[in-house]
């Protein structure tokens, strides 16, 4: 389990740079520019990604929860986020991937499960919405979308 853990960890951060690597290069006003999915435009869809990623690295971590993760509305602080998620759980062996996490949702509900299900989550629905973006890109018509399915990740390992 430990390996899967950690691999899917880290390709979750190798998919993030890319999307924030691409979207760097677009101004603001494109950013910010309507296309509705689960939230409105680009911009609001990476940020619910890196204050996800906060709020799972505090549940799991017992560290105190801010939403959003800061104020500043720069998408690049998602890749501050989603490193220090990929560094804990990177440093967790099989024991404290198996313990059990007591956290509490944004609504204040206590809830318990296994770290490596936490984890698992977390991951999951940053895929979710790193799938929405692509959604998004493609209708502002936008090009250069980058590739970031699993099997993407995997080779490019392949060829280092």
């Amino acid at each position: 389990m430990k390996t899967l853990i950690d691999h899917y960890t880290a390709y979750d951060r190798w998919a993030n740079a890319r999307f924030v690597e691409r979207l760097q290069k677009e101004p603001d006003e494109l950013l910010d520019r309507k296309a509705p999915s689960s939230f409105p435009t680009l911009r609001k869809t990476l940020l619910h990604i890196r204050d996800a990623e906060n709020a799972w690295y505090c549940r799991l971590s017992g560290s105190p929860m801010t939403w959003p993760a800061e104020e500043s509305d720069r998408i690049d602080t998602l890749l501050t986020y989603s490193d220090r998620f990929c560094d804990l759980v990177l440093s967790y062996d099989a024991k404290e991937l198996a313990s059990d996490r007591v956290y509490h949702d944004l609504r204040g509900n206590a809830h318990e499960q296994k770290a490596w299900q936490m984890i698992m989550h977390c991951l999951n629905h940053s895929t979710q919405h790193r799938g929405q973006i692509i959604t998004q890109m493609r209708s502002l018509g936008m090009e250069g979308i980058p590739a970031n399915d699993l099997v993407v990740y995997q080779r490019s390992l392949s060829a280092s």
